[in-house]
């Protein structure tokens, strides 16, 4: 007993020292609230009695409130607490917690109901901006059920009814009209390739665009891209067009190449010297070590042909 009240004189003493109150009120800068209303003991901290005094409304699920260092004041005030802002820049932040189903998830969700639809295809979903997050209470999960699912494929469009967090439990119900964007997949560079530069296989990715801007100039598939060059800077990730690229000389005069030849299931390979230069896809001139026999092969690769004709 002794010791606790010695305990208690000490803790006093440095209180006196430091000019610190023995039951200091401070404010709650960021609070994040679950209930439908604000209590006083939301927005300070140190408080003797009336932490759950009801001061008003709490924000909707997800949203927040600030509450200015005038407003604070105000508060302090009435409720005779001993506060007062250090600067005008004083101020609490109130959140209210909720649970938020992103717009993506809900398109996943579609997309997998038109799966099951038997919808064919590859497909990408438009919504149209309006159409915001899920917000629900913080104690409901983060799910949503499609109660209703509408497609017209010759005028490509959607209409989805959805229920959430469940069609038991519909606290949010509501219908998204949205259209289906054919989608191809194309080729594209992973990083900036300037002029000079030889595309290689390590250097491309495939990417998902929509079909309608896919012309008869974008390249569709890698090997239409590797190997070949940029005419000017291409930029990572955006579908290439054939008149961006160049096809670099990869064989020079003299040089030594493997040559194949398939034939059926037969693969043979040898070596060969070029008599021309040439670039990727180019018919040159090539001529046998062994046999010192001439015949014509297309480039197909750095050091690489395959047989023409004899």
């Amino acid at each position: 007993m002794k010791h606790k009240i010695i305990y208690k004189a000490l803790g006093l003493i440095i209180c006196i020292i430091f000019a610190i109150p023995a039951h200091a009120v401070g404010i709650k800068e960021n609070s994040i609230i679950t209930d439908s209303t604000i209590k006083l003991g939301d927005i300070f901290y140190g408080l003797k009695t009336n932490e759950d005094r009801i001061l008003g409304t709490a924000p909707k699920p997800g949203d927040e409130m600030i509450l200015s260092a005038r407003t604070l004041l105000r508060v302090a005030t009435a409720m005779g607490l001993d506060w007062r802002p250090s600067s005008t820049a004083d101020q609490v932040r109130i959140t209210r917690k909720a649970t938020i189903i992103r717009k993506e998830q809900v398109k996943e969700e579609i997309k997998e109901a038109l799966e099951t639809s038997d919808i064919y295809g590859d497909y990408d979903l438009k919504i149209p901006m309006h159409y915001q997050d899920v917000i629900l209470p913080y104690d409901q999960p983060a799910e949503i059920d499609i109660t209703d699912l509408k497609v017209d494929t010759d005028h490509k469009n959607f209409t989805a009814t959805i229920a959430a967090p469940s069609a038991e439990n519909p606290i949010q119900h509501f219908t998204i009209k949205g259209v289906l964007q054919p989608v191809i997949e194309v080729p594209v560079l992973r990083e900036n390739m300037a002029r000079g530069n030889i595309i290689k296989e390590k250097d491309i990715d495939l990417v998902k665009v929509p079909e309608h801007e896919f012309t008869r100039n974008t390249i569709g598939s890698v090997n239409e891209l590797i190997g070949m060059s940029p005419r000017r800077l291409i930029a990572a990730g955006k579908p290439i067009q054939l008149t961006e690229l160049i096809a670099p000389l990869i064989i020079s005069r003299g040089e030594l190449l493997t040559i194949q030849l398939q034939e059926g299931s037969l693969s043979l390979s040898t070596q060969v010297k070029a008599l021309e230069n040439g670039s990727k896809g180019d018919v040159i001139r090539v001529v046998n070590i062994s046999s010192n026999q001439s015949l014509q092969a297309q480039v197909i690769g750095e050091k690489q042909v395959a047989v023409i004709s004899n």
